[in-house]
């Protein structure tokens, strides 16, 4: 109870003590108020202060600039935006406004009955947006205060706002520190807006009656400012983070290889059009779901995801929508401190995947009908039938001798198709056993047998898809071998060893034989309607020697292509080039190419750039075949005479003819040429069979 009596007694003292101290600090603000005002006068009348302890720095340098402006301090003179203006520096500025406003909105709403409102500025200083009380709006509107509306100190001198902005700081001004006296009403404390980068984003002002000026207000101002500030640089982060997003998704997208990315509970988390595509489902029904619900069983990306390991250059089958999908490509795991938390895997389909078919068939058609040498009629027909048929689909069958360029034709047709893009897989069937060339061609399942991967390996009729698959040599494959290539052929389709899924077969095919299939169709050796199933168009090569004519265009092709392969120019004399001609080339242009390079290399060593006669002789084919007529042709005669090289010819055969005592099979195999060719040659020039003992 005295406690109580007491605090009453002490009360009205402390109460008169806290009245005296407001009285005596209004009282000082009004002198120095009454002090900013008369330096004010002072300066605009005369341009000096007498008292400059009373002006701020920052604020007489304003005021000087705006002096020297010729900035009227009486009059107002705003400068305003047109509606058509204002409305697009609104737009301009619509990402502010949008993050600004709920700040301002919320402090406005707690200055009820204060007199105060909020600006908003661009970085411009032209008002954005007002925020306060209507009747206090409309006294700032009265003052030439409202949106559109710019308080740069070039349109109204010194103010709050302005240098808020020059000065790149929060700043407080009151009254008289206005440069304009009609902006004296106010005092104002604002703050600048900077952006990520700290460019200025604009100014945050808030404006009240000039008595009603305190320190806590700039405080209020500065803490709103920040607040702006970091909601801006959160929405740059977001809109950036999107932004990247979106760039990942179109890269993603435009990637021409398919592309499935998993997390580590084996969701798919990215799934790109190209995937979609190859797999025959959107991303929208990928993503998100277990890859295993939607993809099927796939063990290598699995085995990834669990082990870590990464998986180059393999085949990859999905099933979707009951379909068997076989691809070609790389799977990876995703790792980081904590070990596997994802895979990702990219590939191609089996059309597309031509640089992996290239390395694992280790072919690509190189050579184009530039690239066949020759101008004989002969020659020249089988060209033009070769690059005719190119733009059919029908399947081509090459038959030439070895060596006579049969690949080569094979891969000009391939270039000048329209499946040119595609790959061009080859298999030389002879040159592979024959328990093996089932696999080579028609791939296998994994486990298929004893020895296969594990994850089974596509075959040369799956690789060559889109493309060309050559068959070299068809006529050695094994009758049971037939039978089957028969069967994908008349089905355009086939299946894995070790497989239940027919697939199409999506590659042309061309097949060359070094024999006459004919011949072999009649001895039993070749199925008579395989025959027929690759014999659609046939091209048959001349042999060297039956193309003399091309001798010679071919000696200095390869002349040329050797000079620059082996680094030094080198050239042919006329009587080694005469021996070359009269040669009859059981080896065709392969032998013809191998002699060139191998006499170049017999005269850089005798440290000559011309081959001579030498050099020919030097080479047994050619000097066995001289020591069968006892000596080489006549140096004088042979040059330029066409009639030599034909009486040479003749007196070789009847030589030949005599040694084997008139036996067809053993001349013809020991001159290098067929028994159909010898018979020709014997009619030609009226060779009489010696009588067999």
């Amino acid at each position: 109870m005295h406690s109580q009596d007491n605090l009453a007694l002490h009360l009205p003292k402390e109460y008169e003590i806290l009245v005296e101290h407001q009285l005596q600090e209004y009282k000082t603000f009004l002198n120095y108020l009454a002090c900013l005002k008369e330096n004010w006068e002072r300066f605009i009348t005369t341009g000096r202060i007498d008292q400059a302890r009373f002006i701020r720095p920052e604020v007489l340098s304003s005021w000087k600039r705006s002096r020297e402006r010729g900035i009227d301090p009486y009059k107002l003179y705003p400068i305003s935006l047109a509606p058509k203006n204002l409305k697009q520096k609104l737009a301009e500025n619509q990402e502010l406004i949008d993050i600004a406003s709920p700040f301002l909105d919320a402090f406005a709403s707690n200055l009820k009955d204060s007199g105060f409102r909020v600006d908003l500025l661009d970085k411009d200083l032209y008002i954005l947006k007002q925020f306060g009380e209507p009747g206090v709006l409309e006294t700032a509107r009265k003052q030439g205060s409202y949106p559109g509306v710019s308080r740069c100190e070039e349109a109204t001198g010194t103010n709050a706002i302005n240098l808020a902005a020059i000065l790149g700081r929060p700043i407080q001004l009151v009254g008289p520190e206005h440069y304009n006296a009609q902006l004296q009403y106010w005092t104002c404390s604002a703050t600048p807006l900077f952006d990520e980068n700290g460019d200025l984003l604009g100014v945050v002002n808030v404006a009240g009656h000039y008595l009603k000026v305190h320190q806590h207000t700039l405080g209020m101002t500065i803490a709103l400012g920040k607040a702006i500030e970091f909601s801006w640089c959160q929405n740059r982060l977001r809109k950036e983070k999107e932004l990247a997003s979106k760039y990942i998704e179109s890269i993603v997208d435009s990637i021409f290889d398919g592309l499935i990315a998993l997390n580590g509970e084996g969701r798919i988390t990215v799934f790109n059009r190209t995937a979609g595509q190859l797999l025959d489902i959107t991303p929208h029904e990928a993503l998100n779901q277990l890859a295993d619900t939607v993809l099927g069983y796939q063990p290598i990306i699995f085995k990834a995801l669990r082990s870590g390991e990464a998986y180059i250059n393999r085949e990859l089958i999905f099933n979707t929508r009951n379909k068997r999908k076989i691809v070609i490509g790389n799977v990876v795991p995703i790792t980081n401190n904590n070990g596997v938390n994802g895979v990702l895997a990219v590939f191609k389909g089996l059309n597309h995947a031509r640089g992996f078919i290239k390395n694992l068939a280790g072919f690509k058609a190189y050579f184009t009908f530039e690239d066949l040498i020759g101008s004989g009629p002969r020659f020249t027909q089988a060209v033009n039938l070769a690059r005719q048929s190119s733009a059919l689909p029908s399947n081509i069958l090459i038959l030439g001798e070895s060596g006579t360029g049969k690949e080569m034709f094979a891969q000009a047709i391939h270039n000048a198709s329209g499946a040119s893009d595609g790959p061009f897989v080859g298999i030389n069937c002879a040159a592979i056993p024959a328990e093996l060339i089932e696999s080579e061609l028609f791939g296998y399942e994994g486990g298929a047998f004893t020895g296969a991967k594990r994850e089974g390996q596509p075959g040369k009729f799956e690789l060559a898809a889109g493309g060309t698959l050559f068959l070299d040599e068809v006529n050695a494959m094994s009758m049971a071998m037939q039978a089957k290539l028969l069967r994908v052929l008349q089905n355009r389709s086939f299946t894995r060893i070790g497989g239940i899924n027919e697939i199409p077969l999506k590659a042309r095919i061309i097949a060359a034989s070094n024999k006459d299939l004919w011949e072999e169709v009649r001895q039993g050796n070749f199925r008579e309607d395989l025959f027929y199933r690759l014999n659609v168009i046939t091209v048959e090569i001349p042999p060297l020697r039956e193309r003399k004519e091309d001798i010679e265009e071919l000696i200095r092709h390869f002349c040329q292509k050797h000079s620059k392969r082996l680094n030094f120019n080198f050239t042919i004399s006329d009587r080694a080039l005469e021996l070359l001609k009269i040669y009859h080339w059981p080896g065709n242009v392969r032998e013809l190419e191998n002699v060139i390079e191998r006499c170049a290399v017999l005269a850089y060593s005798r440290s000559s750039s011309c081959i001579e006669e030498q050099d020919v002789m030097s080479y047994p084919g050619i000097k066995k075949t001289f020591e069968i007529t006892k000596e080489p042709p006549d140096r004088v005669e042979i040059y330029g005479n066409v009639g030599n090289l034909e009486t040479l010819e003749k007196q070789v055969i009847e030589e030949v003819l005599k040694q084997t005592e008139g036996n067809i099979s053993r001349a013809a195999e020991k001159l290098g040429i067929t028994r159909k060719t010898l018979y020709r040659k014997i009619k030609k020039f009226g060779i009489l069979l010696p009588a067999r003992r």
